[in-house]
């Protein structure tokens, strides 16, 4: 599997394109296994569990790799067709190194803040991290997040499930068509982390009096666009897992004899194989049809779940034709079936998703 993504054309000579090429050669074949483990905690570390400093130390020195190479180029113009399919070709690199970064958050962030000035400014000029905070419950649909209380120039609110919460600069709550930015730091701001079972960085997140940064903004006519393209970004991710989880399964069954000859012979398992493959390209297909043809709701929610769909099934197949081995830590199978449980559903489980797809349509009957 080559590591170079789609680099579109129009983005060569784009002094705010990301440098996809150097992106690519950052999730090499040597530095992948470490990004996939990076960050993790033992099972049941609790809400105190921290990464390993060095773990800590080697996600910072990541970040400021992606920034330096253009990752967050175009952060003021996250809608533009170039911008976009640049940042769908890092997502979907970030996919197949299986890296937990909160990349994904903070260019939706930008996309929800565009033209409004210093917050922009500070995700593409410095860097800064934001996280999007739309979850009171686990049941709640992303596309409909609860609303928040505003005092004056201060929020109170719960926010669950929220990535990164405790690394981030920023929190972007959204809610009600409304949204507020809120520094991390500060009094107000209370985070605990939940034990998930892919080990990540979600966190329960409490406000109480915390001081908005700015305004409270009007995004009630900007977030389903904004939410159909965060969906676009995520379908990426996940269509990159599910292409790695491919090709780790490839390696397995080129590795393994059966009867005297490699298990990579078998044309059962070759055609399974292809098969994930094939869905995996078509789900890239149109999340690229998609760049061209123009964003929507319908788009957004059918890249997602089709993405979700063959990043689950990929991840299962991988766990499957690994055996035993690919149920122990030691295996790096275990890690996508992990992630697929919770990333597949990021942005609505399946059967949310369909609900929306049929909404659409038959609104359009």
């Amino acid at each position: 599997m080559t590591t170079t993504p789609i680099d579109p054309p129009d983005l060569a000579d784009r002094p705010d394109a990301p440098d996809l090429v150097d992106l690519a050669g950052l999730f090499d074949d040597e530095t992948i296994p470490l990004l996939r483990r990076l960050g993790e905690r033992p099972r049941g570390a609790g809400a105190g569990g921290r990464p390993d400093p060095v773990d800590e130390e080697t996600r910072a020195q990541v970040w400021a790799a992606l920034t330096g190479l253009g990752a967050l180029a175009g952060a003021r113009t996250p809608a533009a067709p170039a911008t976009l399919a640049a940042h769908l070709a890092v997502a979907d690199l970030l996919g197949r190194a299986l890296h937990q970064s909160p990349y994904l958050d903070t260019i939706a962030a930008a996309d929800l803040l565009a033209g409004r000035g210093g917050p922009v400014e500070a995700i593409a000029e410095e860097g800064r991290t934001v996280a999007l905070a739309l979850r009171e419950r686990g049941t709640d649909r992303p596309g409909d997040p609860p609303p928040f209380r505003v005092d004056g120039a201060t929020i109170t609110a719960t926010r669950d499930f929220v990535a990164f919460a405790a690394d981030v600069d920023h929190l972007l709550v959204v809610g009600a068509g409304r949204a507020a930015l809120v520094a991390v730091d500060q009094p107000g701001v209370r985070v605990r982390r939940r034990d998930d079972v892919a080990r990540g960085d979600l966190y329960l997140v409490e406000l109480a009096g915390a001081a908005i940064d700015g305004d409270v903004l009007d995004v009630a006519d900007a977030f389903p666009a904004v939410l159909a393209r965060a969906r676009l970004r995520h379908a990426a991710y996940l269509v990159g897992s599910a292409r790695a989880a491919v090709r780790l399964a490839c390696d397995r069954l080129r590795g393994r004899n059966a009867f005297g000859e490699p298990l990579a012979r078998s044309t059962a398992l070759a055609h399974r194989l292809a098969a994930l493959a094939a869905d995996a390209e078509a789900a890239r297909a149109l999340v690229d049809t998609a760049v061209t043809s123009g964003v929507d709701a319908r788009l957004g929610a059918q890249a997602a779940l089709l993405a979700g769909d063959v990043a689950r099934r990929a991840a299962e197949e991988v766990v499957h034709l690994h055996g035993a081995l690919g149920m122990t830590e030691r295996c790096d199978a275990q890690l996508f079936y992990r992630r697929a449980a919770v990333d597949a559903q990021w942005y609505g489980t399946a059967t949310a998703l369909r609900a929306e797809l049929a909404a659409t349509l038959a609104a359009r009957c």
